[in-house]
């Protein structure tokens, strides 16, 4: 075998290529041939080089985000104080009702304590579903319709009792505290879904 044939196996073996001849007869050679088994190291050392050499890779993520936004692709970068200011809202808010549920839930005397009690406890747990949607606002969206309904129910009921005279406008204005939380946790929930769109 000619040492120009077992250098091309070689090259061939060492590229991980398909063999193009066997292997018995190449080994058999070098085992003979010292200016093949030096022509194998050289080789084995250039290809350990190559493999081994740093390929510059440019960071073209800046440009290619630039260039997103600015075809419309992506939307621009969201203004975090409005973002945190939504969240810092609701959560003060759910601690608010959170401080007076619970004298409730522990004062309530007379022949509606049980009635008062519940109410109570479902503020609390009202109130803890605000506090989650504040410090983890992608279940905003989730929140969103329990309370949007709460609203439309409380609006119906309000409005049917003041108009019978059980009850006088002053009595339901604290339902305007969960009218504003539902517009809050809508806008969270709003702004959690571009962010979703966007990433």
């Amino acid at each position: 075998m000619r040492c120009d044939d077992v250098h091309e196996a070689l090259s061939a073996r060492l590229d991980g290529e398909a063999a193009t001849q066997p292997s018995a007869p190449i080994d058999a050679h070098l085992a003979g041939c010292a200016a093949c088994r030096s022509w194998l190291v050289r080789a084995e050392r250039v290809t350990r080089l190559v493999r081994l050499q740093p390929v510059e890779v440019p960071d073209l993520t800046e440009r290619i985000l630039a260039a997103a936004h600015a075809q419309g692709v992506l939307p621009g970068p969201a203004k975090p104080t409005l973002w945190a200011g939504l969240r810092w809202a609701l959560g003060l808010l759910a601690v608010v009702q959170l401080m007076l549920a619970v004298p409730d839930l522990l004062g309530v005397v007379g022949h509606d304590a049980h009635a008062g009690r519940e109410v109570a406890a479902f503020d609390i747990a009202l109130a803890v579903g605000l506090l989650i949607a504040a410090c983890y606002p992608e279940y905003a969206r989730i929140f969103a319709p329990v309370l949007i309904t709460l609203v439309v129910c409380f609006a119906a009921i309000s409005a049917l009792d003041v108009m019978q005279g059980l009850v006088s406008p002053g009595r339901v204005a604290v339902h305007v505290i969960a009218a504003v939380q539902a517009g809050l946790l809508w806008l969270l929930a709003r702004r959690g879904d571009s962010r979703m769109v966007a990433a």
